[in-house]
């Protein structure tokens, strides 16, 4: 019992300390006077504490009476926001950049990603090219082993002496065997006119005529 008694006191005292702080000088100094030299109230302590009011239980409480807010009596006829839309803001651009810098970044990532894949296709198909090339060089070794300058030369004199055969015989227009054929016949005849004219030439080369 003592205990808590000096515990109220303690708190009293602190409390007192506490207001006097914030009272007027004036006040302050007619308070002093009822207080001993040490600060602490003087006894008896006359304490009030304060009434509580005690409360009655209510049977039947009170209906909760909701509250009604007044509608506004304007009506505001509803339009579409997206037909004739004067303060309308398009991102369109934004849109475009930010595709751009997805597209970006895919790429980046892909091809961080098919690195070593993409290194290996790209070694075989030059590993493709290098065999055709060897292949290609094999061939032309072959090729010019096999080559005869005399065979070579032939050919060339051969086309050379080529007789080429003309499309039309006396303006006619003749099937190539035919025109052969003519063509024959005409270098026989022509022939044959030489000899002819070579025979008569060593006739009259041979002739001597009768002296009396």
């Amino acid at each position: 019992m003592l205990g808590n008694l000096r515990s109220v006191v303690r708190s009293f005292a602190n409390i007192t300390i506490a207001a006097e702080r914030h009272l007027h000088p004036t006040i302050r100094s007619i308070c002093s006077l009822n207080q001993s030299p040490l600060g602490l109230p003087t006894l008896p302590i006359s304490i009030k504490l304060p009434t509580i009011p005690t409360k009655k239980i209510i049977d039947k409480p009170s209906p909760c009476i909701p509250l009604r807010i007044p509608r506004p009596t304007i009506s505001i006829p509803l339009t579409d926001p997206l037909v004739n839309n004067d303060n309308e803001i398009q991102a369109a651009r934004l849109i475009v950049i930010r595709r751009k810098k997805m597209k970006k970044h895919k790429l980046r990532k892909l091809r961080k990603r098919m690195k070593y894949v993409w290194a290996k296709v790209r070694q075989k198909r030059e590993m493709r090219k290098e065999k055709a090339f060897q292949a290609e060089l094999m061939g032309q070794v072959k090729e010019a082993e096999k080559f005869s300058a005399a065979n070579y030369v032939q050919e060339k004199l051969n086309i050379v002496n080529m007789t080429i055969l003309p499309n039309r015989w006396r303006g006619k227009r003749l099937p190539e065997f035919v025109i052969k054929d003519l063509i024959a016949k005409a270098q026989a005849k022509k022939q044959a006119k030489i000899e002819a004219v070579e025979r008569r030439k060593k006739f009259l080369a041979s002739y001597k005529p009768d002296t009396f």
